[in-house]
């Protein structure tokens, strides 16, 4: 029975020596630990959308209800979310949205954990277009930042 034990505990020795050998070298490994706040793919910091802001590379986009954003909004952010009629929102920013095709569309919803600013994301992609994030934070960081009026 000893026997069975240590040859069990050699076996986990091996194996988690092993996995951790393979996440050290190779070369998109992930991290170790997964933070609440840890940025994903698609998504943009309120950092990165302020320096784009800064050299005129932005479009916001508000992904919250109609009331939240006629209550207070970025300046200059377009109304375009699911809870309203997605695509007639679409129609009436069309111009906009087309004028500045070569900016990054950013797009902030109420929390950071809403979905809503990761599906608009994902339908402005499927509409053509490619440079477009999720706002990390969300309104919060917004507020926090003084950029909601």
């Amino acid at each position: 029975m000893i026997r069975i034990v240590l040859q069990l505990i050699a076996i986990g020795v091996i194996s988690g020596a092993g996995a951790l050998a393979v996440r050290a070298w190779h070369p998109k490994s992930p991290p170790l630990y997964f933070y609440a706040d840890q940025v994903k793919e698609g998504e943009a910091t309120l950092e990165q959308a302020l320096e784009w802001q800064a050299a005129d590379e932005i479009l916001w986009i508000d992904a919250r209800p109609r009331e939240k954003y006629e209550a207070g909004h970025i300046d200059g952010a377009v109304l375009l979310n699911e809870q309203d009629d997605f695509n007639m929102l679409l129609m009436e920013s069309i111009d906009v949205l087309q004028n500045n095709a070569h900016k990054r569309l950013v797009i902030y919803c109420a929390t950071d954990i809403c979905a809503a600013s990761k599906r608009v994301a994902e339908l402005l992609r499927d509409r053509g277009f490619p440079d477009v994030y999720a706002l990390h934070g969300g309104e919060e960081a917004l507020r926090q930042a003084g950029l909601l009026r």
